[in-house]
């Protein structure tokens, strides 16, 4: 990529990225973070939550910076302000409620209002005792560290009665995903929705399926957001570990990396590898970035002496 190459956008995805298994965000990496944004160098959030669950994560850690949501699908600015939006058509998203319904699969819901049920109450608990926690324990992954942040997202969640009745409002559709413990029945959701057209479908790991606008992932919007900025490609660093993140890490970016809990897919289009979650691997990537930009910066200085003694 070249010495002189500096790295001005660090984009890195939030689970199983930056936040650890036990479902919070290092100290390590937190300084690491705040040393990286005092340096100069832009940080942003590229994750498939919802803006009000990552934005809970960031407050917890007193971190802040833009994020892209959503899995692409809705960017934020440090404020709350969303721009860029690719939410999916109603006509679309009622073609996938149906095909949910047909085959008994949970529609999670991401909305403006943030996770969104067009179920009661009781049909949401059911499905994370039945479904995600039994496949959160498979993966060894901890999406809410106690019972109380369990209990505050569930009292975040915004009920519609019907699918009529959240289709009907005004407020976009950002994503629709579904978690089976049955890997087959996620095959098999797989298949039906892939004959729908201007979509994107891709699994977080092999119990889910999200699902957005094909305009809305993670590559895609990253890019967007790195035009406004007037921050090339190869200025790009972008980290993460999931099928959701291969379109931000396929890209030709100045460096891609994976995290050592990686899926294979991830491993093998990245250009570096590093530490797992677990093991502060985050941290570890911005301090490397740290130093490569001062010798990238060094290696200029010197370079403008030279030509111009």
């Amino acid at each position: 990529k070249g010495v002189l190459n500096m790295i001005r956008l660090f984009a890195s995805d939030m689970d199983g990225t930056l936040i650890n298994n036990k479902g919070y965000i290092s100290d390590r990496t937190i300084n690491a973070v705040k040393k990286l944004q005092k340096s100069g160098v832009a940080f942003i959030i590229n994750t498939g939550r919802d803006y009000h669950s990552a934005k809970r994560e960031l407050d917890a850690a007193s971190l802040s910076c833009d994020m892209i949501c959503h899995s692409g699908a809705c960017t934020y600015d440090v404020y709350g302000n969303a721009f860029h939006i690719a939410s999916l058509p109603k006509s679309i998203a009622l073609k996938i409620l149906n095909i949910f319904e047909k085959h008994g699969a949970f529609a999670d819901i991401a909305t403006d209002y943030g996770k969104t049920s067009i179920t009661d109450k009781s049909s949401l608990l059911n499905y994370y005792k039945n479904e995600v926690f039994p496949s959160l324990e498979q993966e060894h992954k901890v999406y809410f560290p106690t019972w109380h942040d369990f209990a505050v997202m569930v009292s975040g969640v915004r009920f519609f009665e019907g699918k009529e009745s959240l289709l009907s409002c005004e407020t976009p559709i950002y994503k629709i995903c579904t978690t089976f413990f049955d890997q087959k029945k996620i095959k098999d959701l797989k298949e039906k929705i892939h004959g729908i057209d201007q979509l994107h479908a891709v699994s977080t790991s092999r119990y889910d399926l999200e699902i957005t606008h094909i305009n809305a992932q993670k590559g895609t919007a990253l890019l967007r957001y790195a035009q406004t900025k007037k921050i090339t490609p190869s200025q790009i660093l972008a980290v993460g570990d999931s099928g959701n993140d291969l379109s931000m890490l396929s890209l030709d970016l100045g460096i891609t990396a994976a995290m050592a809990n990686a899926s294979d897919p991830i491993k093998k289009v990245c250009s570096k590898m590093i530490p797992s979650n677990n093991h502060d691997g985050v941290a570890f990537l911005i301090e490397d970035v740290l130093d490569m930009n001062e010798i990238a910066m060094n290696a200029k200085y010197s370079f403008q002496i030279c030509v111009n003694p």
